[in-house]
């Protein structure tokens, strides 16, 4: 859904610690979903028709093949009427044999069933033109357990859950969306069906804080357009700006910046490629918006580009973050992708003429020499020693995959947890990227030292940094410049703990977490196995 209220999330800059990704409402997916939404190309005009007719077009396509799993079906679908139990009742002669009928249309075609409410008492289309009488109701507020229990009887297997309502309302997101959240694994332990859960706050309340614990996606920001609109890169941008919170990612848990308008009236095939390289390198959702029944070959190709797919689709689940911006507008983003001495690059031009950016390999933590790849040439543009080097058109990404050697480690070593036997991990040597478990590997950002000054640094100059300068526990620990500051400085105990000398708390994997993604933070010392570590010889 659109959505146009400003946004807030860029105003607030502090940084909490998300919840454990832990709850029995979050369906266990280990990547991104990939699908597609009804909302950006027919708004509330949609009947089973239109969906069947979408849902054919996926497949036919070569959508479904390439990925492309979920059908969502989003506002207009309902009237807001219930019996006089509560329950909802659906208007036969849009969806014949009700919902259930549509479910099991779109699982005759190997893909997957969305549908949409709000968390308020009226859904957007109430309060907003969207092809359809303003219908009051629309919203599961009152009905949380009821309603997503039908969902789950009815076959969906994903439920998109707006804000319209609850913005109107003024409801406190986290309190809400926790209540559906539980209203959700209830249903599933009902009927064995899990949804995937879609937090569509747009950002003002900071989900990334607290959704991780309690969703698969949650939304950073506002819609990238308004019903009717056509798209512009400037939203894109905006929103990809907006979705940069990569501490909160982790498999099965992803900032969402929005369907896509990939293929929508007005964007080029240029700016459906810079638009695609953004959301793969950010491991945003891929939920197409454009017609399926009625795109051009080069959309078509744009959309299911395999090695596209790979770069979002990566099992490591991390989001890419810029490394640097040489000048002004010319930035380098990085995602370190699974195996060893792997990596995704977006070369991405902001200003309005061409201009050459490197991508240097001291940057993204390799040596040596690499070979690149530029993913929608479908080129191999050879091996390079020190890095590489491109003209990007004005407003235009360049999506590169670059295997080389991770860098060696200058004279560091692993922190490994003893009750997980994983290394903590520096994902990028963004300032404020939260330390988290992964498997042990030769990379940069599993070296740590310890200074003399009681700091343990990685990447060379970035220190472990209780965020903030929290003392509380739960708070996030990250990396950050090294400035000699207290909560830069860290206490390796005989004991196997590490106490930072500012906080006295121990340096805790969340909620016991063994797996990787799974996020540290400081937490009162209380002799678990969680805070136990082997850490590098002062």
């Amino acid at each position: 859904m659109w959505i146009i209220l400003a946004l807030v999330s860029g105003l607030v800059t502090a940084l909490t610690v998300s919840a454990a990704p832990s709850s029995a409402a979050a369906a266990p997916i280990t990547k991104p979903p990939m699908g597609w939404n009804s909302w950006n190309s027919f708004a509330g005009a949609i009947d089973h028709t239109v969906i069947e007719q979408q849902a054919d077009a996926i497949v036919a396509s070569g959508m479904k093949d390439a990925g492309y799993e979920y059908v969502n079906i989003d506002d207009g679908w309902w009237t807001g009427s219930r019996d006089a139990s509560g329950n909802i009742t659906v208007d036969t002669a849009k969806w014949p044999g009700g919902m259930s009928a549509i479910t099991a249309y779109i699982h005759s075609k190997g893909l997957k069933a969305g549908i949409y409410t709000d968390a308020g008492r009226n859904g957007c289309g109430y309060y907003y033109p969207t092809g359809h009488p303003a219908y009051p109701g629309t919203g599961a507020e009152g009905h949380y357990d009821q309603d997503f229990l039908q969902f789950s009887r009815w076959g969906f297997d994903y439920v998109k859950v707006d804000w319209c309502g609850g913005s109107a309302e003024g409801l406190n997101a986290r309190n809400a969306y926790t209540a559906i959240s539980d209203a959700i694994a209830r249903a599933t332990a009902q009927t064995g069906r899990p949804m995937v859960f879609s937090v569509c706050e747009w950002g003002g309340q900071q989900p990334w804080n607290w959704a991780p614990g309690i969703a698969n996606l949650w939304r950073t920001s506002g819609d990238i357009i308004y019903w009717g609109e056509r798209p512009a890169m400037s939203r894109v941008l905006a929103n990809f700006d907006a979705a940069q919170h990569a501490s909160a990612q982790s498999p099965g848990h992803y900032n969402d910046p929005d369907m896509l308008v990939a293929g929508l009236s007005g964007f080029s095939d240029a700016q459906n490629r810079t638009h695609l390289s953004l959301w793969a390198i950010s491991g945003a959702p891929l939920i197409a918006g454009n017609k399926p029944s009625d795109m051009s070959a080069t959309t078509r190709a744009a959309l299911t580009n395999r090695e596209m797919i790979a770069v979002d689709q990566d099992p490591l689940g991390r989001q890419g973050t810029k490394v640097t911006e040489d000048a002004s507008g010319l930035q380098v983003y990085q995602k370190v992708l699974s195996g060893t001495g792997r990596r995704a690059v977006v070369l991405l031009n902001r200003t309005g003429s061409a201009a050459t950016i490197t991508a240097r390999w001291s940057t993204l933590g390799l040596t040596g020499s690499a070979a690149v790849r530029d993913v929608w040439a479908g080129a191999d543009r050879g091996s390079f020693t020190s890095g590489y080097a491109t003209s990007v058109p004005a407003g235009e990404a360049v999506l590169l995959t670059i295997t080389g050697t991770d860098g060696a480690p200058t004279g560091g070593a692993a922190i490994t947890g003893k009750q997980s036997g994983r290394c903590a991990d520096a994902g990028s040597s963004a300032n404020g990227t939260q330390v988290q478990l992964q498997d042990c590997q030769s990379r940069p950002g599993q070296a740590w030292t310890r200074a003399a000054a009681k700091q343990l640094t990685v990447y060379d100059n970035k220190c472990l940094d209780a965020s903030g300068q929290g003392t509380a526990n739960g708070t996030a620990v990250v990396i950050w410049d090294c400035n000699g500051q207290a909560n830069q400085q860290w206490t390796v105990n005989a004991n196997g703990t590490i106490t930072g000398n500012q906080s006295n708390l121990c340096l805790d994997a969340t909620g016991q977490g063994t797996a990787n993604g799974t996020k540290l933070v400081l937490w009162a010392c209380n002799g678990q196995a969680n805070q136990q570590w082997t850490a590098p010889a002062a």
